[in-house]
């Protein structure tokens, strides 16, 4: 990944898409929490995505991967945890908060500076 030419107006949109497919990931194993022999789906690294979106022209949804579960398979084979998937949900929901904010902060600081607001 090229740091240099990184900027928050890159990177912002970026991170919230890879946010967004995390949130829809994490959603779809909840909704599958009873299904049988369902497992459960992580998305990449968002520093992997970074990378994939550097050679990508455009944003493009990160990469669905099987999730790394500690817990064991319930007798259903469905290893689902629906705590540890709330507890994910909650912390993406506030992650996507935080980089809106400050991207939305950005833009009103660019348009403040020049003159127009």
């Amino acid at each position: 990944m090229n740091t240099e030419s990184t900027s928050l107006f890159d990177l912002a949109p970026k991170r919230l898409q890879w946010l967004a497919t995390r949130q829809a990931v994490v959603s779809e194993n909840i909704a599958n929490a009873d299904v049988l022999g369902y497992r459960a789906k992580d998305v990449q690294s968002f520093a992997s995505y970074l990378g994939d979106a550097d050679r990508a022209s455009g944003l493009q949804d990160a990469e669905v991967v099987e999730a790394d579960v500690l817990a064991s398979p319930n007798m259903s084979g469905n290893n689902i945890n629906l705590e540890e998937q709330m507890v994910e949900a909650n912390s993406t929901a506030g992650q996507f908060k935080v980089a809106a904010n400050l991207y939305r902060k950005a833009y009103q600081m660019m348009y403040t500076v020049a003159g127009r607001r």
